[in-house]
């Protein structure tokens, strides 16, 4: 159940989130298990801006983990009911090659003439 980011931190993972809750709103919901107000994420959706309906909490401990999960798993947060679990693991970023087109295509355009 420990899935650890770093200094002995916690990721979890919030869903349900009503549109119009911001930050603050999030950190007192987790203030009695040590989730700090700096450490929370609430992801937008690239193309459009608008928020995804998550949130990413980090608290210090898998005890402070474990006792968040099982007092606010299927509660009521602001009219939404709310699920909170341990955040997967991120897959690691595979480095970006910028030296032509993946697959060793054609290569570059030849120059424009106007």
């Amino acid at each position: 159940m420990e899935r650890q980011v770093g200094h002995g931190e916690i990721r979890l993972l919030v869903r349900g989130i009503a549109r119009g809750v911001a930050t603050p709103d999030i950190a007192e919901l987790f203030r009695p298990y040590g989730g700090d107000p700096e450490r929370i994420a609430l992801p937008r959706d690239r193309r459009t801006r608008r928020r995804k309906g998550i949130a990413y909490v980090f608290v210090p401990s898998p005890h402070a983990a474990r006792a968040a999960v099982e007092a606010l798993n299927n509660t009521v947060f602001q009219e939404k009911q709310i699920t909170v679990e341990l955040a997967a693991e991120r897959p690691p970023k595979r480095p970006r090659r910028f030296n032509g087109p993946p697959g060793g295509g054609p290569g570059p355009r030849p120059p424009r003439r106007f």
